[in-house]
């Protein structure tokens, strides 16, 4: 097979320190007007707003637009855009070409490995815009992190052939095809994509579309499920890194934030996933349930809402721990205060009882003295204490006694 040029889009889901403050609201005119600052602010940003004066005012385009914007580097041949989206995951989107002459397998790595290098080339002026725009007074939408590592940032890399379907009677695209796909969850959709049943095969990393179009709506939606899945991937990293710490970390307030944070984001995160699917047009929305469907999505959000559930038993269990020994604080305290009380009464009971006896005229009201002074007055200081103290420790049990059952 002679050399042909292949156009191959790499769709990579990538970490941006930058994230959505938790409580906006996206439709309020206020942030609207802070997008349209944005749009004419920085020439490296696009945003996309819905034009709609209502919601669902039309059908053959979504009403609403789940990034919060798209950043560009046109400087670059391969015009690399990242798709930022919420809860600090972007979507990496790279054009490439290549001379391919039948191997499939030299096609994947040459890809994978352009794209990692021309994303992390473009990643410092990609984090000096985001900067720049947490900079402007405008902005309180918007929370920064620090700059990460570079050998953090991609999570993975996918690959998109892009084919047209006059080119399927050249020599050797049939074998193309089906070796790009022999290794996904649909094989068989490589016979289906020549016959011209299918026009795209987009189960898992190795994709092909046919007779690609630009804002084609299948990269659309190969886009935003590369986003829901990182992102809620991502959620459940948090959760478990969350869990480990609150189980092995000697910091427990630390961990109890780290919990609380983890599991408000993930919780988040899946109803922006089911809120955002109402406003997709009918043929995007079933294309990109078909996808994460064929990703096993489901099974991603029941794990992470198992997480959720240990997150939260840690949480009260925790709860639980701070007020029995709040409650057995609270004892020590009543313990201490009613040792003091009765020593206090026993002092007092002492001195008024001898006073009375030593001084008789105090007595002139009473018929006769005082049985219970005198009585006590004979008792001995030490005697006197000792039973506080022995009245002290009945309490105490009695006290015991009554709260354990």
């Amino acid at each position: 097979m002679s050399p042909t040029q292949i156009n191959i889009i790499t769709i990579s889901p990538i970490y941006v320190p930058i994230e959505l403050k938790t409580g906006i609201d996206r439709s309020s005119p206020r942030y609207k007007e802070f997008q349209t600052l944005l749009a004419s602010s920085f020439d490296s940003i696009i945003v996309t707003q819905s034009d709609e004066a209502v919601e669902y005012e039309s059908i053959i385009k979504d009403s609403m637009e789940h990034r919060l914007f798209t950043w560009k580097n046109s400087l670059l041949e391969n015009n690399v855009e990242i798709h930022v989206f919420p809860n600090n995951v972007g979507v990496a989107v790279v054009s490439h070409w290549f001379s391919h002459a039948g191997d499939s397998g030299e096609l994947e790595a040459k890809s994978q490995s352009e794209a990692k290098i021309l994303i992390e080339g473009v990643y410092a002026d990609f984090f000096q815009s985001l900067e720049s725009i947490c900079a402007s007074p405008q902005d309180d939408y918007f929370c920064l992190s620090e700059m990460p590592e570079e050998s953090s940032v991609i999570f993975w890399i996918s690959r998109t052939l892009l084919l047209s379907s006059k080119s399927f009677h050249l020599s050797g695209f049939e074998i193309l095809i089906a070796d790009w796909l022999a290794y996904t969850q649909r094989p068989e959709d490589a016979q289906d994509i020549l016959s011209g049943r299918l026009d795209c095969s987009m189960s898992w990393l190795n994709y092909v579309i046919v007779d690609w179009s630009i804002d084609d709506e299948r990269i659309d939606c190969m886009i935003l499920a590369q986003y829901y899945y990182a992102a809620q991937d991502r959620c459940n990293k948090l959760l478990k890194q969350a869990i480990d710490c609150a189980y092995n970390n000697s910091n427990s307030r630390d961990a109890q934030k780290l919990l609380s944070r983890s599991r408000v984001n993930t919780r988040l995160h899946q109803v922006d996933f089911h809120h955002h699917l109402n406003y997709l047009t009918r043929k995007k929305r079933l294309m990109l349930e078909s996808i994460l469907a064929s990703w096993n999505y489901q099974q991603l959000t029941e794990n992470g809402r198992r997480m959720i559930e240990i997150c939260s038993s840690k949480i009260n269990e925790t709860e639980s721990e701070k007020r029995e020994r709040g409650s057995l604080l609270t004892d020590l305290i009543l313990v201490a205060l009613s040792f003091f009380t009765v020593f206090e009464l026993s002092l007092y009971l002492t001195e008024l009882s001898r006073e009375m006896m030593s001084r008789p005229t105090l007595d002139f009201n009473d018929e006769n003295p005082s049985f219970m002074l005198k009585l006590i007055a004979e008792i001995d200081t030490d005697v006197m204490f000792s039973s506080g103290f022995l009245m002290t420790l009945c309490l105490v049990f009695v006290y015991r006694h009554i709260k354990s059952r």
